[in-house]
């Protein structure tokens, strides 16, 4: 075979001599409108990307866009806080009454106690000590309020201490007891007991000079007349100091429910419970209850009681509260007509 056939045969049908033209084929002929329109495009594309390039460079409308979104936010929050508000204002007027009644307790109370400041613990334990061992009368007055005692009897009491109670075992300091404008500084007394321990109450109160003093009646749980006199010679009235608490017993003269309020009344040096009756709706039972307040159980009271007729020999008509607790001074929670009084 001829070598130039072979040759023939295996060029590329692409190849071509120099300085000819690349064989392009049929080329379709692009319209100038079509160009034209590309290049519109190109134009607007670009027109947009610059106008909001532009947006983001200009000062004056960010910072319009800022107080718009400042102003948006601010009234959004008003919105919030005045809802928040509408909520709990019921509950802080609640707060702010109890906080004023508080304060104004406790301006009381710093008024009261700036006047006569009240002993600390060493101070009123020494008090009572002094007063429980003192056997002079003409030095009573220095160490109690003597109440319907006399200095004689005062001193014949605590003469006769350790026969009735038994050896003083201890002295512990209650602090202050104060209540319903009475300043009262309290110590209880133990004694170890002929037959078991007795506990007896001192009371610390203030004379109307500062001088703190304790209070006779209140320790010896003082009884006009005694309770001997009352329970089994039946007198007719006596003021009492007891231990109250509310109770539900209504028969005789005091079965209508509706009209009377029973409490039960105690103490530990008698045996038995009496039962003390207020008239529904009176200033007694609203003193009662006084007494009883704030989910108290029991309390210390200081009663004028009467009998009635028809009644058992235990039930009595509660006439007059004349203290909160045993001690009687000034300021004490008081009811009752004022015109039925009488001193005893």
């Amino acid at each position: 075979m001829n070598p130039k056939d072979i040759q023939r045969d295996i060029r590329s049908p692409h190849s071509r001599s120099s300085g000819q033209p690349p064989p392009l084929g049929k080329v379709a002929r692009v319209r100038d409108t079509e160009l034209l329109t590309d290049r519109s495009s190109t134009k607007r594309l670009r027109s947009r990307g610059s106008r909001r390039g532009a947006g983001r460079g200009n000062p004056a409308l960010r910072k319009l866009i800022l107080r718009w979104s400042i102003a948006l936010g601010a009234a959004t929050a008003a919105v919030i806080v005045a809802a928040i508000s509408f909520w709990i204002r019921p509950y802080l007027r609640e707060r702010d009454s109890a906080a004023a009644v508080t304060a104004l307790d406790q301006e009381s109370r710093v008024r009261i106690a700036s006047r006569f400041p009240a002993p600390g613990e060493d101070e009123a334990l020494r008090l009572v000590k002094r007063a429980m061992a003192n056997r002079d009368p003409a030095k009573v007055a220095a160490f109690f309020h003597t109440g319907s005692a006399s200095p004689e009897e005062v001193v014949d009491f605590f003469k006769n201490s350790e026969s009735r109670d038994g050896v003083i075992a201890r002295c512990s300091w209650l602090s202050s007891l104060d209540g319903d404008g009475t300043l009262l500084e309290g110590v209880q007394v133990g004694f170890k007991g002929n037959d078991k321990p007795a506990e007896r109450l001192a009371l610390l109160t203030p004379d109307h000079q500062g001088i703190w003093k304790m209070d006779f009646d209140a320790f010896a749980r003082s009884v006009t007349p005694s309770w001997q006199a009352l329970l089994e010679e039946q007198a007719e009235s006596a003021i009492i100091r007891v231990t109250i608490g509310r109770d539900v017993y209504f028969n005789g003269p005091f079965s209508d429910d509706k009209r009377w309020t029973c409490y039960g009344m105690a103490s530990p040096d008698i045996d038995v419970l009496l039962r003390g009756y207020c008239k529904t709706g009176s200033a007694e039972e609203s003193a009662m209850e006084r007494l009883l307040a704030n989910g108290a159980r029991t309390s210390r009271a200081t009663l004028k009681i009467r009998r009635v007729e028809g009644a058992d020999s235990k039930q009595f008509e509660i006439t007059r509260v004349l203290a909160k607790d045993w001690a009687v001074v000034d300021g004490n929670l008081t009811a009752g007509d004022p015109a039925s009084r009488d001193a005893f």
